[in-house]
């Protein structure tokens, strides 16, 4: 009875709800959720079968899927059209896209650092102020000419305007998208961009308040309060509403991230802002801005609003927002016999052709390279979302006219596919680490110092590189130079850090650790006077651009060897703890663009802090040798890690063996550079020596090779092997498919396996390898 009942109801309720299942647009929500999923799905087709193999950013699949779901597109099929966006529905996703942008802005100026202000040279200030300047001027030049033309003035007048504007968001967010945030020119792009970016809202602030006091169609006292507002809430900012969430940072334990409440009430305190300036007359979306803007970028506060709504803003909200404004673009009211079309293209011609112009004659002037000072200025000639909602947000209020909306989308979309690819043409950022010159540690004078690369990412590679520089033997007459990089991953800012550190008056960086990193170089260069030398420095970048800020610094410093961690943690069982992905492709990007030597190190527990005594870094005693062992074949890598390994022997409590393996019927044979690197090995490795013994290993085989390495590798402290990689020889026969660590090689592959219990800590060395691009 009970189930009879039970289905009884069921199937009535099924028959209330047919209804509405089948009139969707009856359901905001459910009318909402359907148009969210189709902008989704084909923004993202678009980007992974299209956009994604020509290099563009997800921002040109977004422009695209608004025309084509718009009139232009699907908007052709009327009955599938009003379906999907029903007219009814209009004002709840417009509704839903503004607010989706509103967080956009907020966001966007949370990771702002107006602190680059102080740190632009005069060279991006030249170039952003006068590309502005001049595209105004040009601009106006041709508007006068052109004006009697249009019949629509504020079309004419509103659209020249907002062609001109540069937007920091938008050029930060394609050079992200392009790699380039840590390259010079990506570093000049974005200090211009913000110099232009102040000037151009300077410039929008007073046509939108005083332009019209001019024409008459308000008064002085008006436009006078409007301001007034705005200027009220950057004081609010400023002494009350900064100040209040640096008290939230105070508040919030050491590398720990804000409590789910402060968070709260920060974005509580955008609503009201942008309550505020709406209240004042001003566009609604400026207060998220400057409230954005006041929030202290960068970790705790900014990292937390970031790493929590950053991938839902961008990922879902923000391609909608995107493609509902392109989504009212209406090609069929665009046509090159209108002069309103025509003059639009005109103006957009002029302002690319202005700012290549200025961009060049600024190269010329600061002795830049024709192909950057060009790519400078497509790039600073890219729109994007911020450009394309001023045209909507225009258009909302009858400001300007729908085909002056549409053919300001198509500059806005031919700007935003044709600048990434034609900039990304014509600069490459690899070509100033070409190998011209031999940076590594075999063409080294054998009395010079030897200049090494540290890069720290955990804070356990702290003491890891420390004691390898220990065993690295330095002496007055051969010391070493140390530049120890502090990596950061970059949360919270869109502006890359990078941080010089004056070891003497221990600065420290923003890191929680980075203090326990300081003193721990610090105190190593104190306890070895005039032998080691150390420099610190620290870099806060995205994990995809990581490799540029280190390859550039050993490239500036002429670094002959760059030292990264593993991307793998060991435990002291042999386990493995952490396994670091962003780690691993860091350390492959710098194997294949590296202007110098790279040595992976291996830490697997010998260079591991004492448990009784955690601040020690040593791992040497007085009375104990530390055994280093040289695995080589033969190639240059085994050369590199040979010429490591002799400046290791230098030092007196080092034992070193070099192992070289044979292949069975090949004992005599032996390359030239291989027999001239070995000759002194081979003269020195007599029955007597103790500190140092030279032996050849026959093998018939990898697999021979493998059971012999892995037999003594427990007998040793630290193994350095070359990485040499892809290289074929009798030895290594059949190991190549076993290899699971590419970026260790084969032989570094075999002794780094998990399945070896032992604390051997391997060096793997690849030397610099001469390319040119």
């Amino acid at each position: 009875m009970s189930a009879t009942l039970s289905n009884q109801t069921i199937a009535n309720n099924c028959i209330s709800l047919a209804p509405w299942v089948t009139s969707l647009p009856d359901f905001p929500l459910a009318i909402f959720q359907l148009q969210l999923l189709v902008v989704f799905c084909v923004t993202q087709m678009l980007h992974l079968l299209i956009f994604k193999h020509l290099g563009m950013p997800p921002l040109v699949s977004q422009v695209y899927a608004g025309i084509l779901l718009g009139p232009s597109g699907l908007g052709q099929f009327k009955s599938i059209h009003e379906k999907i966006f029903p007219p009814l529905s209009s004002s709840v996703w417009k509704c839903v896209a503004m607010l989706s942008y509103s967080f956009t802005m907020f966001m966007v100026s949370v990771k702002m650092d107006f602190g680059i202000m102080r740190r632009t040279g005069r060279k991006a200030y030249a170039i952003g102020l006068l590309a502005l300047c001049s595209t105004l001027m040009t601009t106006s030049i041709t508007k006068s000419f052109l004006q009697k033309n249009v019949n629509e003035i504020s079309d004419l007048s509103f659209g020249s305007t907002i062609l001109t504007v540069t937007s920091f968001p938008v050029i930060a967010c394609l050079i992200s998208d392009l790699g380039l945030l840590n390259s010079e020119l990506g570093r000049l792009a974005l200090s211009s961009a913000l110099a232009a970016e102040i000037a151009s809202i300077s410039v929008m602030f007073f046509n939108n308040n005083f332009l019209p006091v001019l024409a008459g169609t308000r008064t002085l006292l008006t436009a006078c309060l409007y301001v007034s507002g705005v200027v009220l809430l950057i004081i609010v900012v400023v002494f009350v509403i900064r100040p209040f969430m640096r008290w939230m940072i105070r508040e919030t334990p050491q590398g720990r991230p804000v409590k789910d409440t402060y968070v709260l009430i920060s974005f509580l305190i955008m609503l009201l802002g942008e309550l505020f300036t709406d209240i004042s007359g001003q566009y609604v979306l400026l207060g998220a801005y400057i409230i954005g803007a006041g929030v202290p970028d960068g970790p705790p506060l900014g990292a937390t609003l970031v790493e929590k709504f950053d991938v839902f803003i961008t990922g879902i909200l923000e391609p909608f927002f995107i493609s509902s404004c392109t989504m009212r673009t209406n090609l069929s009211t665009v046509s090159f016999e209108s002069n309103i079309t025509r003059t639009i293209v005109i103006v957009f011609v002029v302002v690319i052709v202005t700012k290549i112009t200025v961009c060049f004659l600024c190269g010329v002037y600061n002795n830049m390279v024709f192909q950057d000072a060009i790519a400078i200025a497509l790039i600073l000639c890219h729109k994007g979302s911020i450009d394309i909602a001023s045209y909507t947000w225009f258009r909302d209020f009858n400001i300007i006219s729908e085909e002056c909306f549409s053919a300001l989308t198509l500059c806005a979309t031919f700007a935003a596919t044709v600048m990434p690819f034609a900039a990304k043409r014509l600069y490459n950022p690899l070509k100033k680490y070409a190998g011209y010159q031999r940076r590594n540690i075999m063409h080294c004078k054998p009395n010079s110092d030897l200049r090494v690369l540290a890069c720290i990412l955990r804070p356990d590679n702290v003491a890891a590189v420390i004691n390898l520089l220990n065993v690295s033997s330095p002496t007055k007459e051969s010391p070493i130079v140390v530049y120890v990089l502090h990596i950061m991953k970059l949360i919270g800012r869109s502006h890359p850090v990078f941080i010089s550190h004056d070891m003497q008056k221990k600065k420290v960086s923003h890191h929680s650790y980075s203090d326990e990193l300081l003193w721990a170089f610090n105190r190593f260069e104190h306890s070895n006077k005039d032998v080691i030398s150390v420099h610190a420095y620290t870099a806060v970048s995205p994990s995809e651009a990581m490799h540029d800020d280190i390859c550039t610094l050993a490239l500036d410093k002429l670094v002959s060897v760059i030292v990264l961690p593993f991307h793998r943690k060991f435990g002291f069982e042999g386990s493995v703890d952490v396994e670091d992905y962003d780690q691993r492709m860091l350390n492959n990007s710098i194997l294949l663009r590296a202007p110098c030597s790279v040595a992976i190190l291996v830490d697997r527990g010998n260079y591991r802090r004492s448990s009784s005594n955690p601040n020690s870094i040593s791992i040497l005693s007085s009375e104990a040798l530390f055994s280093v062992a040289v695995i080589f074949i033969g190639g240059n890598d085994d050369r590199e890690a040979l010429a490591y390994a002799n400046r290791m022997r230098r030092g007196n409590r080092i034992k070193l063996t070099v192992i070289r393996l044979v292949a069975q019927g090949d004992e005599g044979e032996l390359r030239p550079l291989d027999a001239a690197a070995l000759r002194e090995f081979r003269e020195m490795g007599g029955e007597g020596n103790k500190e140092f013994r030279y032996k050849e290993e026959v093998t018939r085989d990898g697999a021979e090779t493998a059971l012999r390495l892995r037999s003594m590798v427990g007998d040793y402290n630290l193994i350095v092997v070359g990485r040499r990689y892809n290289l074929d020889s009798p030895q290594t026969s059949g190991l190549m498919e076993w290899v699971e660590i590419r970026e260790l090689g084969i032989i570094g592959d075999l002794l780094s396996s998990p399945d070896l219990h032992c604390k051997t800590s391997i060096l793997v060395v690849q030397q610099q390898q001469q390319w040119i691009r």
